[in-house]
């Protein structure tokens, strides 16, 4: 079995790197229909042409996190709400990410220049019919980047054989003038004697796809999602555009998390299903520590804090998913977290946010005295302020400090009510943690491209059920 998901993830991969793309924000969905209320966790690799002078394509590793309910959804880099559904129509309001941004380390070319990736705002209408699906979908950049919107028709349809599911699909796509100039514009103080100035018109472009993906065995899914976007002669005119369109690729592994015999899901409500079941709470408080993550993992130079004294208090909620996970004896639980960073006056103190898995090992031969665990959690995370800290580490490396990053922790415990021979805290947990951010060594545009991050060494105290 392990040699088999080896060998298709190699296919997949050897399949992608033949469609070099630059992701348009369609290319990284997953495609599932709503209302099994599943997690999954997975990895994808995003690979694309680069439009612009510079570099010829650009990869990034994505990590996925995916949540499949009847009104709630996470969807690659997606999540939002299905406002409405019939047999005949489908409702839904989203949050989208956008992958278009650029900047001086792409090309000595574009030396000077700075796009972000955005974020947008989106509201899209589905019609559903034997013949497939119609979607008219809108969107809003919400981040501020280009402020610009766009409004896309497309039409697709599902075909499945067994393990396998096709939808191709075609859209068209108009961009409003803030939105494609913003990309595709050189502004007057960017312009030098080999790249003239240059204001871009809205623009209509035409889109092509197609999705794949098989399922393994009962928990592994493998997908292989590949598009063409041709580009607008207003875009194509620019004076820092090489290419006529785009080609995007995107493929991906998940893992679900399907046989958990005690999963609540009930009626579509991502209320009950967050707090029906076994959950957590876990208060935690730490400073930054100049160790890196690697000697921390192997639990050397534990308590080596940062000389300035910064650091950051977390409460983090868990709900469990699963009793094993890759065939291992690990429990799994899905974990969000809010997070306030202390930064001793070298910047305000400011909010953290973080979603993502932990899973746990116990089965060692002392834990029926004395419950022992160790965790590694997956995810990601959003701080307000680049850590100050942080910024410090990325600037010495000349590249760019980013908000969103990649989020680890690593822990061990132990079960007070085993320590204190307390039976009603049986479940509680008193431990050591590290609170881990980087992005994954430079590999993720999703992430800013950074290579570096911070660790910081937290004790925390973490009950599960209703034991307050």
């Amino acid at each position: 079995m392990i040699f088999r998901i080896i060998l298709i993830v190699f296919m997949v991969f050897t399949m992608i790197k033949t469609f070099p793309a630059l992701a348009a924000r369609d290319v990284t969905q997953i495609h599932l229909e709503p209302g099994s209320g599943l997690w999954s966790i997975g990895m994808g690799l995003r690979n694309g042409t680069f439009p612009y002078v510079g570099k010829d394509k650009v990869d990034d590793l994505l990590p996925l996190i995916i949540y499949n309910g009847e009104t709630f959804f996470i969807d690659g880099t997606r999540a939002g709400f299905h406002l409405y559904q019939s047999s005949d129509w489908l409702i839904g309001a989203y949050t989208s990410y956008r992958f278009a941004g650029f900047n001086e380390e792409d090309g000595i070319e574009l030396d000077g220049m700075d796009r972000n990736d955005g974020m947008d705002g989106r509201f899209a209408l589905t019609r559903l019919t034997n013949y497939g699906n119609i979607t008219l979908d809108y969107g809003h950049d919400i981040s501020g980047a280009s402020n610009g919107w766009d409004i896309d028709l497309r039409w697709g349809k599902l075909f499945t054989n067994g393990n396998y599911r096709i939808r191709p699909w075609i859209g068209i796509t108009y961009e409003d003038q803030k939105l494609s100039n913003y990309y595709f514009g050189v502004n007057a103080d960017e312009a030098t004697s080999n790249r003239p100035a240059y204001t871009t018109n809205s623009s209509f472009e035409m889109r092509y796809g197609i999705d794949m993906s098989y399922r393994i065995a009962q928990h592994h899914f493998v997908a292989l999602n590949i598009q063409y976007s041709e580009l607008d002669a207003t875009k194509i005119n620019s004076p820092i555009v090489i290419d006529n369109g785009e080609f995007s690729s995107f493929a991906s592994y998940r893992y679900e998390f399907n046989d958990y015999k005690d999963n609540p899901y009930v009626n579509g409500s991502i209320t009950k299903d967050l707090t029906m079941g076994e959950w957590y709470w876990r208060v935690a408080a730490g400073r930054h520590t100049e160790t890196t993550f690697n000697k921390l993992l192997r639990f050397q130079e534990m308590f080596k804090p940062e000389e300035r004294g910064t650091g950051l208090a977390s409460i983090f909620v868990g709900k469990k998913i699963a009793d094993n996970f890759m065939w291992l004896p690990l429990e799994a639980y899905v974990t969000g977290g809010y997070v306030r960073r202390f930064e001793k006056g070298l910047q305000n103190d400011f909010n953290e946010y973080v979603l993502g898995f932990k899973a746990y090992f116990s089965k060692f031969p002392w834990s029926d005295y004395v419950k022992t665990r160790i965790g590694l959690a997956e995810g990601v995370s959003y701080a307000a302020k680049v850590p100050f800290v942080e910024r410090e580490h990325v600037e010495e490396k000349n590249r760019s400090a980013s908000k969103f990053l990649n989020y680890l922790d690593w822990s061990i415990d132990v079960s007070i009510g085993d320590v204190f021979k307390v039976p009603k805290l049986k479940d509680c947990y008193m431990g050591w943690s590290v609170h881990h951010r980087s992005g994954i060594f430079a590999s993720s545009d999703f992430f800013g491209n950074v290579n570096g991050g911070s660790n910081v060494n937290t004790l925390y105290v973490q009950c599960h059920n209703n034991v307050m």
